[in-house]
């Protein structure tokens, strides 16, 4: 089940001696997120699995769903496993209009915090890492702070990019707003992934969120695309829409 690093290389290789080569050595944000492989039940041969891949970047997408289509990439090697294309489709997710919208993690989020921050908020954290993954016995709002941090920043730099394609910049007055008017933990969980070169330990949690009436639809869309917290292009922070009322 660990193969969130064989996934990125992947659609890495996907990308590879196209125009979007460079996402692979691009600092910082990559801007893409993919699912689990789901269900995540028993494989045997000939069973049916599923992968969802989302970016705020349409071009992104639409280059990804050509590509897959193609004869030579029938196949698809997942770390040491093979699996036989069956179709690819391509869709956009919509949240309703004039509904609360709401969304549950796919995949868990991963939220890092600087241990200068924690000492500032009187919490002594164990071992010597300059920054600490949030765990379900720290403060719930160090963990909102950063994850609306994370996000607007990760927005502002995608908006002000040639690949937005429309993304508004924000404003201020909006995002001096709460981005969610509820969240809901659900659970807390460590998963191994191979980090440069090494096999690394990371802490993740499992949410449920809703959007404060008023918050940029654009901003709604890129957190749905783009994924929530950190390490999205390994498939943290995966989003998947509920159903609103």
């Amino acid at each position: 089940m660990q193969y969130h690093y064989h996934l990125q290389g992947f659609i890495y290789n996907l990308l590879k001696g196209s125009k979007y080569d460079y996402v692979h050595d691009r600092e910082g944000y990559k801007f893409f997120c993919f699912s689990n492989i789901f269900p995540a039940s028993d494989l045997e041969k000939d069973d049916t699995r599923t992968l969802l891949i989302s970016s705020p970047d349409s071009g992104l997408i639409d280059y990804l769903h050509g590509v897959l289509q193609k004869p030579w990439n029938q196949y698809a090697m997942i770390g040491k496993m093979r699996f036989k294309m069956e179709s690819v489709e391509e869709f956009a997710v919509s949240p309703p209009e004039n509904y609360l919208i709401s969304v549950i993690t796919g995949t868990p989020i991963i939220i890092r915090i600087a241990r200068e921050t924690m000492q500032k908020n009187g919490i002594e954290a164990k071992g010597k890492y300059p920054y600490i993954y949030w765990r379900n016995n720290y403060p719930v709002g160090i963990f909102i702070n950063h994850l609306t941090n994370n996000l607007l920043n990760k927005y502002a730099e995608f908006s002000r990019s040639d690949e937005s394609k429309g993304f508004t910049l924000l404003d201020e007055r909006l995002e001096s707003k709460p981005i969610f008017d509820q969240f809901v933990f659900k659970k807390q969980v460590s998963t191994r992934v191979f980090l440069k070169g090494f096999e690394q330990v990371v802490i993740g949690t499992v949410w449920q969120f809703r959007f404060s009436p008023g918050t940029s639809r654009d901003l709604i869309h890129f957190a749905m695309d783009a994924g929530f917290g950190e390490r999205n292009s390994l498939g943290f922070g995966f989003m998947n829409l509920l159903s609103n009322k």
